[in-house]
C-alpha cells in the first residue's frame, strides 16, 4: 500500500508509463443456414450476469470486444426474438469464441432480467439511485427527483446535503437554465427513459467548480439493433388538472444510434398565499396588514430531446445532442386582498391587486462531443462545444386600487411592465484520460467558458411619489463573463483501496453594467478547488472521505437592477452586487455490507447567495431579493438503510440530524443577525415488486421535516406520503400507473421572519395532493434493454 501511494504522488511530476494486460474478443454469429446474422446484439457478460459492453455484427457476422481485462466472462447473442448464450469462460489471453449460432426455424423465449441493480448503490465519490422495475418509472423526472435518496425538494428547489445550489445534468451535460425553466424541461420528459440518478456528493475537479452537488440524469441507451418507440399519456389532478402526451423513438444500426423523445403539456397550476407583517413607525409596531392571495398559471410547453452517436471508425466517435424547452403564452393571474388594521385590530383601509402576467420561454442546449481512442489501454482525447440560448419575454400589468378607507403609504395605480432576457452561454473544453499502470488513472483538461445576458425593461405607471418606489422607466442591463478553467485528478484503484485527488483552478472575470450609467460592477478573481475522495473496503465494511471546495457565482437573473412587482406593496428585485460565494466540504461515511450507512458531514460557507424577504417599514413593502449571507455552518449525522426485506420487497429508510447556522446583515440597520436551529430530517422509501410474474410494481414514500431555517427565515415543520402503482400488460409492452401525492396534505411550507424590526409570516398552500394517471405503450424490435443485468441460469448455459 505504501509503495503504490509514493508511486501515486511521482505520477503526479512523470509521464512514464506502463500499461495494464487488456484482451481481444471476437467471433462470428450464424443462423441455423449457416449464414451470417447482420446486425446481431452482442452482450459480454460477467460470470454473474452484469452487463460489462454492447455491441453488434458486421456485415460478415463478426463482432469484437477490445480492451477486456482477465476474468470470467459470457457472451450472449440475440436477434430480433432468437437468443444464444455461449458457456461461461476464463479469459487470460486474446480469445476466438466459438460460433454461436441463432436458430432461425424457432423461435427462443425473450431473455428473462433475474437480476436487477441493487435500488442504491455506493460509490467512492456518489451515489446511484436505480428507478428501473419501480412504479417511479412512469411519472416525470421532476417526481424522480423529489423521491431519490438524498435529495429534497422544498418550495420547488432541489437541495442536497442541505445545500439548494445544485448542479443538474443529464449525460454528464450540465443544463444551464434558470431554476424555474429547469423545472418546466424535467416535468416535461418522462422517468420512463431514466436509468438512474447519480447524486455525485463529491464533485471530481473534471467538473467546473461552479454551484454546488451535482445531479447526473443518466437517460438510457438502446441495445437492440433496428428501431423501437413508445408513446405515452400522463394525466394529473389537483385542484386544476394537468396533463402531457409524448412520444420515444430509438434507432441503432452498426455505427449510428439515435433517439428522440418529445412531449406536450397543458397545465394550469394553483397556489395560495397568506402574507401577515406587522410594520413599524419609531421602532413600534404601527400596523399589521393581511394580504390574501391566490394564484393560477395556464401554459403549453413543448420539451424535445435529441441524441445522436456516430461511430466514424474504429477509434473515433461523434455526439450532438439537444435539448429545447418552448413556452408560448404562459399566462399567470395573481390577485390580493389586503386587509391594513391598527393596533386595536380596528380595519383602517383595504387594498385590492391584480397583477397579468404573460411570456414566452424559449431554451435550448446543445452539445458536440468527439472523443478519440488514443490507444486500446483505455487512453481517450475527447473534446466537447456548448452552445445554450434562452429568452424570456414578459408582459406585466399590475391594478391596485384603494377599496375601502385610505393610507398614506400607497395609492390607486396601473403599472405597465415589458421585459425580456437574452442569455447566451458558450463553452468548449478538452480532456485527456490516460491510464498509467493498473491502478492509476490521469485525467486532465482545459476549459473556456463565455456568457452574455442583456436584460431589457419598460415600466409605465408608478406613482413615484410613494417612498420606497424607484422603478427603472426604462433600462438595459448587461452582464458579461469569461471563465478559464483547467484541472488535473488521479484516480487510483487498489485492491481494497479507492482514491480520487484533484485540483481545479479558475479565473473569472465579469461585468455588469446598466445603460443608464448608475452601476457598473466589474470583478476579477483566480481560486484553486482541491477535491478527495478515498474509500477502503474490508470484508463487508466500507470507509468514505470526501472533501471539496467549491464556487457559486451569481445567476444571471438575479443579478438584474429591476423591480418586479407581485402587487403594489410585494416586490422582487435584483441585486448586482452579488458576490460569488464559496464553500467547504467534509464528510466521512461508513457502509456495512452495503446497506446499512453511517455519515458524518461538516459544511462552512461564506457569501452564500440566498432568496430573503424583507419588510420595508418606511414604505410598508415587502422586498424579495437574494443577498450575500455572512456566514453559514452546518454540520450533522446521516443514518440509512438500503435493503431487499423480502425478494418483493425494498425498504429505504433515512433518519438525518443537522445544526443549521446563519449569519446575515440585515439591510435596515446593518446590523449582523444570526439564526441557527437543529433539524431532522426522516424518509422512508417501500418498494414493492408484486403477483406472481412481477408486473405489479408499488412505491410507498414517506418524508418529515422538524422545523428549518433559511437566512433570516424559519420554517414550519412538515410531512408528506406518497403512493405510486405501476402494472405491466401485454408481455411488459404497455403500462399504466396510478399515484397519489401528499395523500393528507400536510406538506405545505409556513415561513415566519421575527427579529429586529421584522414580524411577518408566509404561509403557502399549493397543489401537494395530486392524483395522477399514465399509460405507456412500446413498439418495435424492444425484446432486449439497455443496461439490465440478469442471472445466467444453469439450462441456460447448455443451449
Amino acid at each position: 500500500m505504501r509503495r503504490d501511494l509514493i508511486t501515486t504522488l511521482l505520477l503526479l511530476f512523470t509521464t512514464s508509463l506502463a500499461f495494464s494486460q487488456d484482451f481481444t474478443i471476437t467471433g462470428l454469429i450464424m443462423d441455423s443456414e449457416e449464414q451470417p446474422v447482420v446486425l446481431a446484439n452482442i452482450i459480454l457478460l460477467t460470470n454473474t450476469g452484469d452487463f460489462i459492453k454492447g455491441t453488434v455484427t458486421d456485415d460478415k457476422g463478426f463482432y469484437m470486444f477490445k480492451s477486456v481485462t482477465e476474468g470470467e466472462y459470457s457472451i450472449a447473442a440475440s436477434y430480433i426474438e432468437n437468443t444464444v448464450e455461449s458457456p461461461v469462460f476464463k479469459l487470460t489471453k486474446d480469445m476466438k469464441m466459438p460460433t454461436l449460432r441463432l436458430n432461425n426455424a424457432q423461435l427462443l423465449d425473450e431473455v428473462v432480467v433475474t437480476h436487477q441493480k441493487p435500488k442504491i448503490e455506493h460509490l467512492a465519490d456518489r451515489h446511484i439511485f436505480n428507478i428501473e422495475n419501480t412504479a417511479l418509472a412512469e411519472g416525470d423526472i421532476w417526481d424522480v427527483l423529489k423521491r431519490t435518496p438524498g435529495v429534497m425538494v422544498m418550495n420547488n428547489k432541489l437541495y442536497i446535503n442541505g445545500s439548494s445550489k445544485v448542479n443538474i445534468m443529464i449525460n454528464g451535460k450540465r443544463i444551464n437554465l434558470p431554476e424555474e425553466d429547469i423545472i418546466n424541461l424535467l416535468t416535461g420528459n418522462s422517468a420512463s427513459n431514466v436509468e438512474s440518478i447519480e447524486v455525485i456528493t463529491s464533485p471530481p475537479a473534471k467538473y467546473s467548480a461552479e454551484g454546488g452537488l451535482v445531479l447526473d440524469i443518466k437517460m438510457k441507451k438502446n441495445l437492440v439493433s433496428g428501431y423501437n418507440g413508445a408513446v405515452f399519456n400522463r394525466y394529473t389532478q389537483g385542484v386544476l388538472p394537468k396533463h402531457t402526451i409524448g412520444m420515444d423513438h430509438f434507432f441503432k444500426g452498426r455505427k449510428i444510434d439515435f433517439s428522440t423523445n418529445y412531449s406536450f403539456s397543458h397545465n394550469r397550476n394553483w397556489a395560495r398565499y397568506t402574507d401577515i407583517t406587522s410594520f413599524f413607525e419609531d421602532g413600534q409596531e404601527s400596523e399589521q396588514w393581511t394580504a390574501e392571495q391566490k394564484s393560477v398559471t395556464k401554459e403549453k410547453k413543448h420539451n424535445l430531446n435529441v441524441f445522436l452517436d456516430i461511430q466514424l471508425d474504429e477509434k473515433n466517435t461523434l455526439s450532438v445532442t439537444s435539448n429545447g424547452s418552448f413556452t408560448p403564452n404562459r399566462a399567470r393571474r395573481f390577485s390580493s386582498q389586503t386587509a391594513i388594521e391598527d393596533l386595536d385590530g380596528e380595519l383602517t383601509a383595504q387594498l385590492q391587486g391584480l397583477n397579468t402576467l404573460d411570456n414566452d420561454m424559449f431554451n435550448s442546449a446543445n452539445y458536440i462531443d468527439w472523443v478519440h481512442k488514443i490507444n486500446d489501454k483505455g487512453a481517450t482525447l475527447s473534446t466537447n462545444a456548448h452552445f445554450t440560448y434562452y429568452d424570456n419575454k414578459r408582459e406585466q400589468v399590475i391594478t391596485n386600487d384603494i377599496v375601502q378607507g385610505a393610507s398614506v403609504y400607497t395609492s390607486e395605480n396601473t403599472l405597465e411592465v415589458s421585459s425580456d432576457q437574452i442569455i447566451n452561454l458558450y463553452s468548449l473544453q478538452t480532456d485527456l484520460t490516460y491510464p498509467f499502470n493498473d491502478h492509476t488513472t490521469l485525467e486532465t483538461g482545459l476549459r473556456l467558458a463565455t456568457i452574455n445576458s442583456e436584460a431589457g425593461i419598460e415600466q409605465i405607471g408608478f406613482d413615484t411619489a410613494v417612498e420606497g418606489v424607484q422603478p427603472t422607466e426604462f433600462g438595459v442591463f448587461n452582464y458579461d463573463e469569461q471563465i478559464y478553467a483547467g484541472y488535473i485528478s488521479l484516480n487510483n484503484n487498489w485492491e481494497n483501496w479507492k482514491m480520487n485527488v484533484g485540483l481545479r483552478g479558475e479565473y473569472t472575470d465579469s461585468k455588469g453594467e446598466l445603460n443608464t450609467g448608475v452601476n457598473t460592477t466589474t470583478r476579477s478573481y483566480f481560486n484553486v478547488f482541491p477535491s478527495l475522495s478515498v474509500s477502503y473496503t474490508i470484508d463487508k465494511n466500507a470507509f468514505y472521505l470526501k472533501s471539496f471546495r467549491r464556487i457559486t457565482r451569481p445567476r444571471y437573473g438575479d443579478i438584474n437592477p429591476f423591480q418586479f412587482y407581485y402587487s403594489a406593496n410585494s416586490i422582487e428585485e435584483g441585486n448586482p452586487e452579488l458576490k460569488p460565494a464559496y464553500s467547504d466540504y467534509l464528510q466521512l461515511d461508513y457502509v456495512y455490507d452495503k446497506t446499512y450507512k453511517l455519515v458524518l458531514f461538516a459544511s462552512k460557507k461564506s457569501n452564500e447567495q440566498s432568496q430573503q424577504v424583507f419588510q420595508d417599514n418606511t414604505a410598508n413593502i415587502l422586498r424579495t431579493q437574494y443577498i450575500n449571507l455572512e456566514t453559514n455552518y452546518y454540520y450533522g449525522l446521516d443514518a440509512s438503510i438500503s435493503k431487499n426485506l423480502t425478494s418483493y420487497w425494498n425498504l429505504f429508510f433515512l433518519i438525518s440530524h443537522y445544526y443549521d447556522k446563519d449569519s446575515f446583515r440585515d439591510p435596515g440597520t446593518g446590523l449582523i443577525v444570526e439564526n441557527d436551529i437543529w433539524t431532522t430530517h426522516t424518509r422512508a422509501t417501500n418498494s414493492f415488486t408484486l403477483l406472481s410474474d412481477k408486473s405489479l410494481y408499488a412505491d410507498l414514500t414517506f418524508t418529515h421535516f422538524t422545523p428549518r431555517i433559511s437566512g433570516n427565515a424559519k420554517f414550519e415543520s412538515f410531512s408528506k406520503l406518497g403512493l405510486a402503482f405501476r402494472k405491466t400488460l401485454w408481455n411488459k409492452a404497455a403500462s399504466l400507473s396510478l399515484a397519489v401525492e401528499d395523500i393528507f396534505n400536510n406538506g405545505n411550507y409556513n415561513s415566519t421572519r421575527n427579529y429586529l424590526d421584522q414580524r411577518n409570516s408566509i404561509s403557502t398552500r399549493w397543489e401537494n395532493r395530486l392524483f395522477v394517471f399514465g399509460f405507456r405503450y412500446k413498439f418495435g424490435n424492444t425484446k432486449i434493454r439497455d443496461n439490465y443485468k440478469r442471472k445466467n441460469t444453469d439450462e441456460g448455459k447448455r443451449l
